[in-house]
């Protein structure tokens, strides 16, 4: 009875990796983490968002799971690997758990091409990364601290975590279990300012991040070679799903100010309680028909 029982375990398991390799399988319970088989991802460098739905209970779908190996796609090439499902599920069981509206990757699988530029560059990569494997990613959740992400991470205890603060992003694998921590930045790291289409002016929020009821502070500067007026038409605009949307006006600005060339105009704005977390960006219309193009602010959290 012993040996018949022996046989089949031996028939199960041939037939679990066969279906593995197919992709189809559940991963074992022991040592995994699992979500609700749906989940959103943005790739940062590819500037690509999907919804995907990759398991309906415990049947995994073909197409969902071609979907995410394309948008972990490597950055540079472009190339693709077959992700380790492990990974998948840790990373819808964040989203999941935060109740994110999006993953965002900043890098999910790496080419060998690429990973041996990043070490060339000094950006500290491992020459046998699980990014190149398909079994990493550094992700980010826009109503998340990296703190926060770090922290559940590390207690699920089903593969690394690691947590780079300079750069925004908490690393998760389907490795062995481990931690670690790079330290923090020396001085504050300013995200967006490269995407204002107004170069005249530049706005700078005094954080990086903010908690609903706290007050929003803006520092308006006139980097033009003259003097200029500035009417203060103020807008928020929050990013989503991998789009800048849900503009809403926050000041209709009265009279103008004079600034002359280096001169900073404050403007503050008192958080709402109710203010729905993400990232966000002010928009800041320096006259008063919107004719001339807008200043963009700095990139800031509400946490």
């Amino acid at each position: 009875m012993s040996s018949l029982r022996k046989s089949l375990e031996i028939v199960v398991f041939i037939l679990s990796i066969c279906l593995c390799s197919e992709g189809i399988c559940a991963p074992a319970a022991g040592g995994s983490a699992r979500g609700d088989g749906a989940i959103a991802i943005y790739n940062f460098h590819e500037n690509d968002f999907s919804e995907i739905r990759y398991r309906d209970g415990d049947r995994y779908i073909p197409e969902g799971l071609a979907e995410f190996e394309h948008i972990m796609r490597s950055r540079g090439d472009g190339s693709t690997h077959k992700m380790d499902l492990r990974l998948l599920e840790l990373l819808d069981r964040i989203q999941d758990h935060f109740n994110a509206e999006t993953v965002e990757v900043i890098s999910g699988y790496r080419s060998p091409k690429y990973n041996g530029a990043l070490i060339d560059a000094g950006r500290g990569a491992a020459r046998e990364s699980l990014h190149q494997q398909g079994m990493a990613a550094d992700i980010h959740l826009d109503e998340v601290s990296e703190e926060a992400l770090f922290d559940y991470a590390s207690k699920l205890g089903v593969g690394g975590a690691g947590i780079y603060p300079r750069y925004s992003f908490v690393h998760v694998d389907a490795g062995p279990p481990r931690t670690w921590r790079e330290a923090p930045a020396k001085e504050r790291v300013i995200v967006g300012t490269e995407n204002n289409p107004n170069p005249a002016w530049a706005a700078l929020t005094d954080k990086n991040q903010y908690t609903p009821g706290s007050e929003l502070s803006v520092a308006i500067t006139n980097n033009d070679y003259g003097t200029q007026k500035l009417v203060t038409n103020v807008w928020i605009e929050r990013f989503r799903k991998g789009k800048w949307c849900e503009q809403s006006q926050l000041s209709k600005g009265g009279s103008a100010k004079t600034l002359k060339q280096g001169d900073k105009a404050e403007w503050s704005w008192q958080v709402p309680s109710d203010q729905p977390l993400g990232k966000y960006r002010l928009v800041i219309f320096a006259n008063k028909d919107l004719s001339v193009a807008p200043i963009y602010s700095n990139e800031f959290y509400v946490r």
